[in-house]
């Protein structure tokens, strides 16, 4: 990982992305896995209906719309996206499902949360192509409260578009049917397709962010994050990552337990072997 930012202008028109996107996504299981992977994150965290949790590059919205369990509706849910064609969408979404979500036209790359004032932070395959992650990372970290918890999933292979071209239909043939699938992929396909050309490309120009699970690893921990669960995803184009905010009284708090519950079962063995 490369310590470079990813350069100014963008190479793929994600207003056109947009009008396209949910359709693509509804194909295509592996992102239903991410959703699942998503809501069984938030099922296991200690958070309710007064937790501030943020979707960062939330697209249109369909995170939260499909991967919220329902004691988490009611929670003081942002939504931060750059595009608005993806915020008219997510609007739209959230309107549709009575979700009350706060929707931020922004640039993450150029906001300072304020510190310690979020539970939970979400990205998903957003951040590789802002002009500053590594920045937003470090946000993030700072944004959120002792114990507070992200979910983090991020492109950083290159797209193959005939890979994935081939994935959509193997896994849609026999579903929707030849004609049905074929026009799907030669009409909103295109688009996507197109788009996927233009990440891929930038990818390898480095103007769009790359990294290995390692390496993603190692920065999250530099930051200060503890790393509960670190695994590629997306078919191995993306790397999950679930983290922690350590709260340092609980982390010292548990190591003296820990040390405790060591000396006393050294003491039980000295007395056996006694």
């Amino acid at each position: 990982m490369t310590d470079t930012e990813n350069s100014e202008g963008s190479p793929v028109d994600w207003y056109s992305y947009a009008r396209c996107y949910d359709l693509l996504c509804e194909l295509n299981p592996a992102y239903s896995k991410l959703i699942a992977a998503f809501r069984d994150f938030l099922e296991a965290r200690d958070l309710n209906d007064q937790s501030r949790i943020l979707d960062i590059g939330g697209g249109t919205g369909n995170f939260f719309k499909l991967g919220l369990p329902d004691r988490l509706r009611r929670a003081r849910l942002a939504h931060l996206d750059a595009n608005g064609a993806m915020l008219d969408l997510a609007r739209s979404k959230y309107a549709d499902a009575s979700l009350e979500v706060e929707l931020i036209h922004a640039d993450a790359s150029q906001q300072q949360f304020q510190p310690r004032s979020l539970d939970c932070v979400v990205t998903v395959n957003a951040l590789y192509a802002m002009r500053h992650p590594r920045r937003v990372i470090r946000n993030i970290h700072q944004a959120l409260k002792p114990g507070g918890c992200l979910f983090f999933v991020n492109l950083g292979r290159i797209q193959n578009t005939l890979d994935w071209t081939l994935y959509l239909l193997a896994k849609n043939l026999f579903r929707l049917g030849p004609r049905r699938t074929l026009s799907i992929l030669r009409n909103e396909g295109s688009v996507i397709s197109k788009a996927n050309q233009g990440i891929a490309e930038a990818q390898r120009n480095k103007q769009y962010w790359r990294h290995g699970t390692a390496e993603i690893g190692e920065f999250l921990a530099e930051v200060g994050f503890r790393i509960d669960e670190l695994r590629p995803c997306y078919r191995g184009y993306s790397d999950l990552a679930i983290c922690t905010k350590p709260n340092l009284l609980s982390e010292i708090r548990d190591a003296r337990i820990g040390s405790e519950s060591r000396s006393q079962s050294l003491f039980q063995q000295s007395q056996l072997s006694a």
